[in-house]
């Protein structure tokens, strides 16, 4: 006969299994289903933005920086242009999207 405390932890095994699995599936879901921008789409939605509302809808940036006392924020392979994904930076003064300019993406970083 099986001992309760094994019957127990294969009981626990079985039932919280599922859940984890289908959190799991649902995280890469989120990730699967950024948006990709096109440059004029970025910045028509973004340019002259508070730092509020960019975070309110990209979340947080890969990356953050300071250049000259201003905050720059890097978000990767946010946008499509030529036919390939590009990180976008955006400069941030007086608490709004001042400037912005794409990169390619490093290929160390995974880049397309």
């Amino acid at each position: 006969m099986i001992p309760s405390k094994v019957t127990v932890f294969l009981f626990c095994v079985l039932l919280l299994f599922p859940i984890t699995a289908w959190a799991a599936e649902e995280d890469r879901q989120v990730q699967d289903e950024r948006k990709i921008y096109t440059v004029i789409e970025f910045e028509s939605t973004f340019m002259n933005r508070k730092k509020e509302k960019v975070l309110k809808v990209l979340g947080e940036p890969d990356l953050k920086w300071e250049h000259s006392g201003k905050k720059i924020w890097t978000y990767r392979n946010i946008i499509k242009d030529q036919g390939k994904f590009w990180d976008q930076n955006l400069l941030f003064d007086f608490g709004r999207v001042n400037r912005m300019w794409p990169t390619r993406p490093t290929a160390n970083r995974g880049g397309n």
